[in-house]
This record gives C-alpha cells, sequence and structure tokens, in this order.
C-alpha cells in the first residue's frame, strides 16, 4: 500500500458512518416483500474492506416456499461490495458457489479475492445458498452431534473405525430438522433458484450478471430455465448440467484431464512418435500398477501414488503443479518399471522451481547481467528497500484489522471473552475421564441455543469441573460483561460450528443430492459403472475402485424421500449470453461437460482453459480476462487468443522441451 491509500484507509476506519451509504439497505431494502436486515460483516474485513462503507453484508427474508409466499420464511445471507468506480455500471454480478455447502458470506476478503477483476465497474454480491452455513442457521444439528460425541471421539481421536458413523449422524439429523418443523424437502435447487431474483430485488436491482461456479453452474442453469426477468448474462465457469446423470459420471473427472491434456501430444507429429497412443497407454499403466506395483526408492508406487501427481495437478483452492509436460516420459518409464521421473514429481524436485522469492529471481538476473559490484550494490540496497517495504505492508495489514477490532463496538471486549474461552476449552480437554469429557462436551454443545448468560457458563463450569479449576473460571465469568458474555456464547457457537461440520460431512451436499439427482433412478452406482464401462477409458481394476466415489450416496440417499421435478433431467434451452468455462485438469467437473451444459443454449460461448482447474478464474489471469470482457459486453464475440499461451511444452526422451499445438 502507498502511503497514500494508508493514510485513506486510517480515516475510512475511523470516519463516522455516511447516513447516506447503502441508506436503502439500512432502511428495510428496495422491495417491502423481501425485508433486508443489516449485519456485522464477518472480522476481519479491513484491511482490504471497511464494513458499512466498501462492504456491507446481511441477510434478506425470502418464503421458505416461493409457492405459499405467506408461510415460513428463511433468511439469505448476503455480502454486497460495492464497485471501485463512483460511476458503476447498473448490473452488477452475484456469485453462486460450490457444493451445495460451504458458503461464502464470512470469508469476507476471500470471496471477493476471486472477484476483483469484476468489481472496478461493478458491485459484486456474495450469498450463501439456502440450507448452507449463515443461510440455514436453523438447520444445525447438534443434538444429534451431542448424542454421536462418543463415537466421534473414538473414531477422530482413537483412530477407531466406526463406518455407520456418517449415516447414523444423517438418520439423526434428519429426524431431529423434522422435530424442528423444518420442510427439508424445501432445500432444493428449484426454490435456489427463486431466491436469487428475489435477493436482487431486495438489493434494489433490475438488471444484474449472474457467476455459477460448480453447483453453481447448476443453479444458474435452473435459473436460466425459469427465465426471471433481470438476467443480462450468465457466467458458467466448472460446469455440472442436470440433464447429465453426474454422480453416474464423475469417473470421466479423473479420465477427462488425461484425455484432455494429453491429446495435443497426439495431434503433434514430433510428440506422437515419441509417445505414440499416449492416452491409451496411460490408462493401461493404472490397469498395470492395480495389479503390480512398483518398489520405489521412496516406497510403492501404485494406482494412488500415480493418480496423486496426474490429478494432483491442480487443486480447488487454486494451486496448480505444471507437471504436464513430464507425463508422457514418466508413463513411458512406468511401463518399463522405471520410477525415476515420478519420484522427482513426487518429491517436488519437478517441475523446477522459480526462485524462493521475487528478490531471489532479480538477484539471479542481476548477477546473470555480470553487473559490477557499485552496480551490485545498487541492486542490493534496492532489494533492501522492497524487503522493508513487504514488513510494512504486512504490518499495515495487522494493524488495520486490530484497529478495526478495537472500534467495533461488538468486537471491544473480545480479548477477555477470548482469553475465557481459550480456559475453558482447556479445561475441557484436561479432564482425564473419558465419559466425564463427553458429558461436558455435550452440554458444551447444548450452549449454542441458550440466551448468552453468565449464570448459564458458571453453571457448566461448576457441574462439571473440579474445585481449583471451577474456582478460577467462575471467578473469571463473573468479571464478564454482558458485551464479553455475549462474544463469549459466539465463540462457542463457533467452536461449535466447526465441530459440526467436522462430523456432518457431506450433509448438506445430501439434502440437494439425495432428493434431486437421486430421484427416479437418474444416477446409481449401478449406472455409474455401466457408463463407465461404456466410455472405455479405463480398465476393470480402476472401474472397481472408482465406483467407490459413489458408495456414500448409496448409503445415505435411502434415509431421504426423493422429490423428482418436472423437466430436472431434460436438456435446458435459453437465449441470454451465456459463456460456458471449463479447465481442462478439472477433477471435480469435467471439461467436456462445458459443450454438453449449452448444447441447447442459442446465444452461448464455450471455452476450455488449458493448466486451470476447477473454477478456471482461480488459475489464470487469461481466464479473468475472457469473463470480463464477456460481462462487460456479452454479445460480442470473445478474444480468447491467450489461452493458446497456456499449453505447455511436453518433455522429449532425450530431456528436450518440445512446443505443443493448442
Amino acid at each position: 500500500m502507498t502511503p497514500e491509500q494508508i493514510f485513506t484507509l486510517i480515516a475510512a476506519l475511523i470516519a463516522e458512518p455516511d447516513p447516506e451509504a447503502f441508506s436503502t439497505l439500512k432502511a428495510g431494502g428496495a422491495d417491502p416483500a423481501y425485508p433486508v436486515t443489516i449485519a456485522p460483516c464477518a472480522r476481519p474485513t479491513a484491511p482490504t474492506e471497511i464494513d458499512g462503507k466498501t462492504v456491507i453484508c446481511g441477510t434478506v427474508e425470502v418464503p421458505f416456499d416461493h409457492r405459499a409466499p405467506e408461510g415460513p420464511k428463511i433468511n439469505i445471507a448476503f455480502n454486497l461490495y460495492k464497485a471501485h468506480s463512483l460511476t458503476p455500471a447498473a448490473d452488477p454480478v452475484i456469485y453462486l458457489h460450490g457444493g451445495p455447502g460451504s458458503g461464502t458470506v464470512r470469508n469476507v476478503a476471500k470471496t471477493i479475492s476471486y472477484f476483483e477483476h469484476l468489481r472496478g465497474r461493478r458491485d459484486v454480491i456474495a450469498i450463501d445458498e439456502r440450507g448452507v452455513d449463515s443461510s440455514a442457521p436453523e438447520m444445525d444439528c447438534y443434538s444429534s452431534l451431542g448424542a454421536q460425541l462418543g463415537p466421534v471421539i473414538d473414531s477422530r481421536i482413537k483412530g477407531i473405525d466406526v463406518p455407520n458413523l456418517e449415516k447414523e449422524f444423517v438418520k439423526s439429523c434428519l429426524d431431529e430438522l423434522e422435530a424442528k418443523g423444518i420442510d427439508y424437502s424445501l432445500i432444493n435447487t428449484e426454490q435456489n433458484a427463486m431466491d436469487v431474483p428475489s435477493v436482487m430485488l431486495a438489493l434494489g436491482y433490475d438488471s444484474y450478471n449472474i457467476y455459477g461456479v460448480s453447483y453453481g453452474t447448476k443453479l444458474t442453469m435452473e435459473i436460466l430455465r425459469q427465465n426471471p426477468p433481470g438476467i443480462r448474462s450468465a457466467v458458467i465457469d466448472g460446469n455440472a448440467p442436470p440433464w447429465l446423470p453426474l454422480y453416474s459420471m464423475f469417473w470421466q473427472s479423473h479420465s477427462a484431464p488425461i484425455q484432455l491434456s494429453l491429446a495435443p501430444c497426439e495431434r503433434d507429429p514430433v510428440c506422437a512418435a515419441a509417445y505414440p497412443d499416449i492416452v491409451a497407454r496411460t490408462f493401461e499403466v493404472f490397469e498395470k500398477l492395480g495389479a503390480n506395483p512398483i518398489d520405489g526408492p521412496n516406497g510403492e508406487i501404485g494406482v494412488n501414488a500415480l493418480l496423486e501427481v496426474i490429478d494432483d495437478r491442480v487443486n480447488v483452492t487454486g494451486k496448480y503443479n505444471a507437471a504436464t509436460p513430464y507425463i508422457p516420459l514418466m508413463v513411458t518409464q512406468l511401463e518399463k518399471g522405471d520410477t525415476t521421473l515420478m519420484d522427482q514429481l513426487r518429491s517436488g524436485a519437478l517441475p523446477p522451481k522459480p526462485a524462493s522469492s521475487s528478490a531471489e529471481a532479480a538477484r539471479a538476473a542481476a548477477q546473470a547481467a555480470k553487473l559490477s559490484e557499485a552496480e551490485m550494490a545498487q541492486v542490493e540496497a534496492m532489494l533492501s528497500a522492497a524487503a522493508h517495504m513487504k514488513i510494512a505492508e504486512e504490518t499495515v495489514a495487522r494493524a488495520a484489522a486490530l484497529l478495526e477490532g478495537d472500534l467495533d463496538e461488538d468486537a471491544r471486549s473480545a480479548d477477555l471473552a477470548g482469553i475465557f474461552d481459550d480456559r475453558l476449552a482447556a479445561a475441557i480437554r484436561a479432564i482425564p475421564d473419558p465419559s466425564a469429557r463427553l458429558a461436558v462436551g455435550r452440554d458444551y454443545l447444548d450452549l449454542r441455543f441458550k440466551e448468552p448468560s453468565a449464570p448459564l457458563l458458571i453453571k457448566l463450569i461448576e457441574t462439571h469441573m473440579d474445585p481449583d479449576s471451577a474456582a478460577d473460571l467462575s471467578g473469571l465469568a463473573r468479571q464478564l460483561s454482558p458485551t464479553e458474555v455475549a462474544r463469549v456464547f459466539a465463540l462457542i457457537r463457533e467452536d461449535n460450528e466447526g465441530t459440526v461440520k467436522d462430523v456432518e460431512g457431506d450433509l448438506q451436499l445430501y439434502l440437494y443430492a439425495c432428493q434431486e439427482d437421486y430421484a427416479d433412478g437418474w444416477n446409481s452406482s449401478e449406472k455409474f459403472a455401466a457408463l463407465m464401462k461404456e466410455e472405455g477409458s479405463w480398465g476393470p481394476l480402476m472401474q472397481e475402485a472408482l465406483v467407490e466415489m459413489v458408495a456414500p450416496f448409496d448409503t445415505n440417499c435411502p434415509l431421504f424421500e426423493k422429490h423428482p421435478r418436472e423437466n430436472w433431467t431434460t436438456v435446458g434451452s435459453s437465449d441470454r449470453p451465456v459463456l460456458s468455462m471449463n479447465g481442462e485438469l478439472d477433477t471435480q467437473t469435467a471439461g467436456v461437460w462445458g459443450e454438453l451444459a449449452v448444447q441447447n443454449y442459442s446465444n452461448a460461448q464455450v471455452v476450455l482453459v488449458p493448466e486451470s482447474g476447477h473454477g478456471t478464474i482461480r488459475y489464470s489471469q487469461c481466464a479473468k480476462d475472457i469473463t470480463a470482457a464477456f460481462i462487460e459486453d456479452p454479445e460480442a464475440e470473445l478474444d480468447t487468443s491467450c489461452i493458446r499461451n497456456l499449453r505447455l511444452p511436453v518433455m522429449l526422451p532425450d530431456g528436450t522441451m518440445h512446443p505443443l499445438p493448442y
């Protein structure tokens, strides 16, 4: 940050709130049918954002069943990030996350980091979809978790295998939701799609653009099917069209990266001569290693090791490993029992790492240029100044977050509250008797549903702790102000939520998948096996191994009543401008699904991005530039020439690198 930016940040943090900023939202929103309630954003937001100035957070109340608008309601949590422009475009971008599950609104800075390239001209809105995280706090199954704490401890701490734990938890949780009167059949994509235009109306937008990733693409396609007014354009990135039996096709998310990334070698005469039929041979090596693993210097090389090298070129966090150039030669070596390249890739020796820092790269370049001693001294002075600037910027970031907390009335007592919560957690862990720890754990979880009060904390302490620990903790509890007590309960809720996430697993995913995608036999392990065998890439051993991907659905989906919807599996159509993006290396949604997603869309463009994974904008500035250009002018023909520069060369048997065509 420049000094001027720091001065501006300080002024913004300490300035009185602008009564006109977000005034419509603070007054209840733009549409009385969908009331808006403003709430503090998840902390910290500084230094990238300032709550109430650059970002505002809250909830929009929508019908739990949009076909019965006078009935029960559900709150959809949102973050609204203001555009950087003083004269922004009137049509914002709403981000629809994947999963379903793992919402976005609690990750204020991380969420917007993916969409800064769109924010120069437009507001960006992020929501937690219904039934997910902040848009479903009443759906947490803490009673079910409390009843299962014993098996959980055995499974997670003692390492004892409890194979039915997830099934028993899901069953108990569904019973708990029914006891609360929650009709979880309404946690579905159809209702989810009706939430989106309602939220946009509440926030005051008549026209908007959609950016869906993973499940968010499926949700976007349902919105396009419903065709509400206001949709200007849509980007679907990492496609999961509901008209494909995706849970019976997830084997393709592991075969497509092999086929798509090695196909350029087969199209190139030099590479094809060096590695004939390399795609088929790669699949055959999996079978060979499955039947006869190879002993390497660092342990056995089997199917899992090979899948790790090939699949882990990308991961869902945006991490990227440029291993593609070495795969043909690695496969050739493995065919002969040679693990040299495999070992180098697994150890991190390949691909070559860039200099560990920009400073080292600059220093190496200067030394290579054979600068004089005096000139090198100037280089070192510049690098030293750069290092100090980096340290200063990190210090600004930490200080801004602390200042924000100090100025935030709700967070002023965080230190004492945090100390108490830490000591309470330590005291629980220190209880030697497992059954006693289990008992206090259950009562601790139950505080999630209580009104914050110091007497409840003291009762918990005096009921379960030894006299010395109880006296210490009770004394500290009596010192807590009402604000500090509320903060402690907030921390307890956060602890509970983290624990629940560990045990719930994919419950939020099951709510959608089991009720929708596993209805009428649309997905099943039998269909998975049949489609994989019919496609023919994977051999028998891998077919048997990969079918286990859907085993949890076979176990848990029978617990749900099915709610098939008319036209759910019928290929959708739309005349809205749509950009379909997929990464060649995507191991969650196969790159070949991008074309299938828009097969009946009359106004769609398709881009397949080399060396990119799930959610292409996480991996490539090229992908960001393409999506930004599309949203700026959805009707224009896109310039996608930058993707040609993403194609990596291939290492030939003599160790030289050979360029490949796009």
